[in-house]
């Protein structure tokens, strides 16, 4: 038993020392750069906004956005696409969420509205959507 823990031992040395040597060398990364990445199962291709109507008794505003989705999968997913209005921090002013049902390697427009205070209106400075399987 002894010899066998002995015989282990050297030999995770000696896979750590080559493991060490392949690091140094920049062996690893290029095993790493030479893979291909996958694109994500599902992708924001584009995305836009505009306001549409002011509900002024209720001090709101009414803006339309889109997004241009794409299933990158073999497999019908449910795609969630989340969208927010962002401030100059990037801190979301006003978010909505959306869902739909998208065929294996299928694009789609998804086009929905949400409601923004209309004094917040002036502080969007840009947006961002997300599309995600799943919750």
């Amino acid at each position: 038993m002894v010899r066998a823990s002995k015989a282990h031992s050297v030999l995770v040395c000696w896979a750590f020392l080559i493991f060490i040597t392949w690091a140094a060398t920049d062996v690893l990364p290029a095993f790493a750069a030479t893979a291909e990445r996958s694109p994500p199962v599902v992708e924001v291709l584009a995305h836009e906004w505009h306001p549409d109507v002011v509900w002024e008794r209720i001090g709101k505003t009414k803006f339309i956005w889109r997004a241009t989705v794409r299933n990158n999968s073999d497999e019908r997913k449910r795609v969630y696409v989340y969208y927010d209005l962002l401030d100059d921090g990037r801190v979301p002013i006003a978010r909505n969420v959306t869902n739909r049902y998208l065929e294996p390697h299928q694009t789609v427009e998804i086009t929905a509205d949400s409601y923004i205070l209309t004094e917040d209106l002036p502080k969007v400075r840009s947006s961002r959507a997300t599309a995600k399987v799943g919750f």
